[in-house]
């Protein structure tokens, strides 16, 4: 995915690709759907990281903790502005303020050699602003583009990105409710987690954080601005510092919490957990660690979830890389594409045997009545033809198809007399010993997960 609007991320629209050289047959949706399933949503390409996790959910304990604070008032500017405190676009306007409080307080103590600015979301803008300022930059009260180090800070920055985990966990609606009933117990948990004797660092920084975000919304107007070096105190910023210095040390004190409330410990997802966790698993590639899963005693239909992956990756392995044969010169025929199909140990009966295996898949849950369905029939359809040159041709015609649903031209098309030509940039043709049969192309969120899992072992990973 290359767009990251709000929107976006609360339901991903995989026609939305802002980029014509990625997924070209359009089985990201595919692939993401059996994904998302096996990590119930929690574990995505930008949701993956403990740091932003925690960083996100402590954010909106303290949003919401000013909203249910009956003697936390609004500016008269505020109050025009936003009627309530409980409206979206105020809570919006606190989300990005705190980023932007976080962004820089990082920046301030970075030269300490304690913290890790990798993976911190805008700190690059951030840094390039500060210097500007004479590290004293502005932060701006409003929701809107003035208040932004990033650009669409409200997709791209952490609450966007974050917030569709959130959600699926049921710390809030889209409209940011917190104080729904199903939502209680999870307020009740992350208040224990951050208010805890056992955590510190989180406690020290909320006891400040708490009453200077009330201070500033009871003086700030809407777009009132804040001098950084000036306005905010050095033990606060500090307390942010500590609090979130890297991966590995909020990882330390929220492991159990984030392994509680994601449930990431127990299904599927937990026997995956359990290969990441042990001896040389992080030397293992994506079809390794499911395969080793497989064998950790799960349900039935935890299994299920997992077995489905290693039926279907197979096909699209495929199907992307007959993709790619087709796509690797300039000028070429349907035979020249056959004769490396068969270098690379396949025949005319590959696809249609690996459409046979997940004939099935496009009514399972987890893509049932989706687009994501439409596209894995369509390329069973390719497939079943079970002659390799009126395949070739079929793929290039639901190619073409994909990328005018992008508003994009195709890359190549086939004409009558088997000529291919490429219109776009050619792709490289891969050596046959790296895609042998039965080799995955995609991964099923596996790296990200495992990201997040180095990030829970603390201080020791």
């Amino acid at each position: 995915m290359s767009l990251f609007l709000e929107q976006y991320l609360t339901e991903f629209d995989e026609s939305l690709s802002g980029d014509s050289y990625i997924d070209p047959i359009g089985t990201l949706i595919i692939w993401s759907a059996f994904g998302r399933q096996v990590f119930s949503n929690r574990i995505n390409s930008v949701s993956n990281d403990v740091r932003n996790y925690t960083l996100n959910l402590f954010h909106h304990f303290l949003i919401r903790k000013l909203v249910n604070d009956d003697a936390a008032l609004l500016s008269t500017s505020l109050q025009k502005k936003y009627q309530d405190k409980d409206s979206l676009h105020f809570k919006q306007a606190c989300l990005v303020f705190l980023e932007n409080l976080f962004v820089y307080s990082m920046l301030r103590h970075e030269q300490t050699g304690t913290l890790a600015t990798g993976g911190i979301l805008g700190i690059s803008k951030a840094r390039a602003s500060s210097e500007k300022d004479n590290r004293n930059p502005t932060l701006i009260f409003t929701h809107g583009p003035a208040g932004h180090i990033l650009v669409r800070q409200l997709g791209l920055g952490v609450s966007g990105r974050y917030k569709s985990p959130l959600m699926n966990i049921g710390f809030f609606d889209g409209s940011y409710n917190y104080n729904k009933p199903a939502s209680q117990p999870r307020w009740t948990a992350a208040e224990q987690f951050i208010t805890g004797e056992k955590n510190t660092l989180l406690n020290e920084l909320a006891s400040q954080l708490h009453p200077y975000l009330k201070e500033c919304v009871r003086t700030l107007h809407h777009e009132g601005t804040l001098d950084f070096a000036d306005k905010v105190p050095d033990e606060l910023s500090h307390a942010y510092a500590r609090a979130f210095a890297s991966p590995t040390v909020v990882g330390a004190y929220a492991r159990d919490f984030w392994l509680s409330q994601t449930e990431l410990d127990s299904g599927a997802a937990g026997a995956l957990l359990g290969v990441l966790e042990a001896g040389q698993a992080d030397e293992l590639a994506p079809q390794a660690t499911l395969e080793q899963a497989l064998h950790a005693g799960l349900a039935p239909e935890d299994q299920a979830k997992l077995q489905h992956i290693t039926q279907l990756e197979p096909f699209l392995s495929d199907c992307a890389l007959l993709f790619t044969l087709m796509a690797s010169q300039r000028t070429h025929t349907v035979a020249d594409v056959a004769g490396h199909w068969q270098r690379f140990g396949r025949d005319n009966a590959r696809l249609g045997g690996l459409a046979e295996g997940v004939k099935n898949h496009a009514g399972l849950q987890a893509v049932r009545g989706s687009a994501a369905a439409q596209r894995l029939t369509q390329l069973q359809h390719v497939a079943n033809t079970g002659d390799l040159g009126q395949q070739i041709r079929l793929l290039s015609d639901y190619h073409a198809r994909v990328m005018q649903a992008r508003g994009q031209a195709p890359w190549l098309s086939v004409q009558q007399d088997g000529t291919i030509k490429v219109n776009a940039r050619t792709l490289p043709r891969p050596d046959p010993a790296a895609w042998p049969p039965g080799a995955w192309y995609n991964e099923y969120y596996l790296p990200q997960f495992r990201n997040f899992v180095n990030g829970l072992k603390g201080a020791a990973a």
